[in-house]
């Protein structure tokens, strides 16, 4: 039997959250195309930019809240939220119980609205508790086993567990792995990759910080400046200010090429996914010398 929580508190919550953050990006983005190059624009595109990986959280947290449920049966509970699954054997639960008899050693710490909770807390003589739940603790049911315990809220908390001990009676099936299920994509190990995603940062944080440099400088450019030199270091090539700006253009392209050929790669070839990570970085600090070196020329 599929039991699904209390969902309209969270899910309206939620979207109020998701639509807060859309409209401010609309706010930014028509305060950008007001505004000429300078610090201004720089941070307003900034802003812009840097909330897209949080909208797209949200978007991800909120399809977990929309498809969250706890399916019982005679093998076990299966606690599915979004891409993941959590599988639990009937013969691993040792008990179920209420949210409120259980003392809280570390607070919860995960994702959380009004209306949705998801994360892990540390409980007392029971150690981790995975919560995906739309009720504080104290309105929770803890299933309790001997490796992991988990935080439910089922909308009719007494008929769920009339119904677990029904079907506890009847005797498993089948055996179930007490394991937790991700989605193919979210499973890959590139996620977890800290080497492979620190030199992305570093490059974005680099090329970022060239796009804001240029635009603390291009006010007070002239409308016409060399942007090429020849091998002795004359200038060979003057025009409008304006070209200098493809320099970090460059720079993004490189590493959005980069990145997502290094993502296509990890899985199979990680030292090429590696090399293509660090080409960036080294591609960036060559930007950031032909661009010093031509504000000086």
């Amino acid at each position: 039997m599929v039991w699904k929580p209390a969902k309209v508190l969270g899910l309206i919550g939620g979207l109020v959250i998701v639509l807060t953050i859309i409209g401010v990006d609309l706010f930014l983005v028509q305060s950008a195309r007001e505004q000429s190059l300078n610090l201004n624009l720089y941070f307003t595109v900034l802003l812009i930019i840097l909330s897209i990986p949080l909208l797209i959280l949200w978007i991800y947290w909120y399809y977990g809240l929309l498809t969250l449920r706890y399916q019982l049966d005679r093998n076990g509970l299966v606690i599915a939220c979004g891409t993941s699954r959590y599988i639990v054997p009937m013969e691993a639960i040792e008990e179920i119980v209420p949210g409120k008899e259980i003392r809280i050693l570390q607070s919860f710490r995960g994702v959380g609205w009004p209306g949705y909770l998801r994360g892990r807390v540390y409980a007392e003589k029971l150690g981790p508790v995975v919560v995906h739940a739309t009720e504080p603790l104290e309105r929770q049911l803890v299933v309790v086993t001997n490796s992991l315990c988990y935080g439910i809220s089922p909308r009719d908390a007494a008929q769920f567990l009339e119904d677990f001990a029904t079907r506890r009676a009847l005797g498993p099936v089948r055996s179930l792995p007490q394991v937790i299920e991700h989605g193919w994509l979210v499973s890959l190990p590139v996620w977890r990759d800290r080497w492979f995603w620190g030199s992305l940062i570093l490059a974005a944080m680099a090329c970022a910080a060239l796009f804001g440099f240029l635009a603390n400088r291009y006010g007070t450019l002239p409308e016409r400046i060399p942007l090429h030199f020849d091998a002795q270091g004359e200038v060979d090539r003057i025009a409008a200010k304006e070209g200098l700006l493809v320099v970090p253009w460059i720079g993004v392209f490189t590493l959005a090429v980069n990145g997502l050929l290094g993502l296509v790669l990890h899985k199979r070839e990680r030292l090429g996914a590696y090399l293509l990570s660090s080409m960036v970085l080294m591609i960036q600090a060559v930007l950031w010398v032909a661009t010093v070196r031509i504000l000086r020329g």
